[in-house]
């Protein structure tokens, strides 16, 4: 009866055994499949990774781009207002001086009003 012990145990040991090296061989051949899938997700992360520092430049550049033309059309909107100002305070002068002259009452020429037309 010791005999059968030991034979059986010695087969279980070496059934053991076996399956045990083949799930090793098997985790072996999963991990090595995982870590070349992480090797090519890391590649992918880093391009990825460069694109949007190249598109968080561009964008920086446009943002900076728009606030320049901002800028200059803020100036060019105070600059009409200054010329729209200017020629009504010029015309109004223009009234009151010849607001007592005799031709005063006579309408002006049209190549006159043309010249003088103003928003």
């Amino acid at each position: 009866m010791l005999t059968r012990l030991r034979f059986y145990l010695g087969v279980g040991l070496g059934v053991s055994l076996a399956v045990s090296l083949l799930f090793n061989y098997s985790q072996s051949l999963l991990n090595q499949n995982l870590s070349t899938s992480l090797s090519a997700s890391l590649q992918s992360v880093e391009s990825l990774t460069a694109k949007n520092h190249a598109l968080a430049n561009q964008v920086q550049g446009l943002v900076q781009a728009r606030d320049a033309a901002q800028v200059a059309a803020d100036v060019v909107q105070q600059e009409v207002a200054q010329l729209r100002h200017d020629a009504k305070v010029r015309v109004e002068g223009i009234r009151t001086v010849i607001q007592h002259e005799g031709c005063y009452t006579r309408p002006l020429p049209p190549a006159v009003t043309e010249r003088m037309h103003y928003d």
